[in-house]
Formats: structure tokens, sequence, C-alpha cells
């Protein structure tokens, strides 16, 4: 069973389709409480973790950095820790908004990384800790 953080996300919504995956809600999973995020995976016992969930009111973030940096960053870290601990893949989903946004092309993984706005930086941070 593939275990995926952010059931009501696109990405999610797709993977449920599979009799395999199990999503979790923020109920099951709260974000804002990393450890939580790490027991899930310990508790399922999961052959891989996908984490489609962040906080993703950019606008949002601005104001209240610090908690879209335990969603987006200290969440994704105890997941992959746990991940580690249990030795079964991580696969943790990003954002452009990493990038500084002045490309004219598709961003490639190997593109230098610099936010302008405290969601980038927050995912980036995830990023980093993952």
């Amino acid at each position: 069973m593939i275990l995926v953080f952010g059931q009501s996300g696109q990405v999610a919504r797709a993977l449920s389709r599979d009799k395999d995956v199990v999503t979790l809600s923020r109920r099951q999973a709260d974000l804002s409480d990393p450890e939580a995020c790490g027991q899930a995976i310990r508790q399922h016992r999961p052959v891989g973790v996908i984490n489609a969930a962040a906080w993703t009111a950019v606008d949002a973030a601005e104001e209240q950095e610090a908690a879209a940096r335990v969603v987006n960053a200290d969440a994704p870290a105890a997941m992959a820790t746990a991940c580690a601990a249990l030795d079964i893949p991580f696969v943790h989903i990003s954002t452009d908004y990493v990038f500084p946004g002045d490309g004219d092309r598709a961003w490639h993984r190997d593109d230098v990384c610099a936010p302008l706005q405290a969601y980038g930086r927050t995912k980036r941070a995830g990023e980093l800790a993952v």
C-alpha cells in the first residue's frame, strides 16, 4: 500500500482511484503536528509514501510564515525521517515557487532556487529538509 498525504488535493484524488493507495486527510494526519505525520507512517507501514500535502495559501503564508514552515518543511522532514527509519521510498512534491520566476523556459531540477516569497521559501526549506 502507498500512503499519500493530502487527501483533498489533485494528486491524491487522482491516485486514490488505485485500491493500493490510502490517502490521509488533515484530520488523520495534521501537518501542523509533524510528529503526527511520522506516527501515521509508522502506524500504516506502507511500502512507500507520497507527500502531496502543503500549505498552499500563498498570500496567507506572507502573514503566517512560521505556520507555513511547519506544514511545508517540518512535516515533510518528519515524514522523510519516518520513511528512512522504515527503509521505504518517500516522494515529496514541491512547487515552481522555489525558483525566482524570471525564466523563459521550463525549470530544471538543477536550476538555482531563489524563492521570492514566504510560500516559496517554506517549500524550499521542505526540499532541503527532505
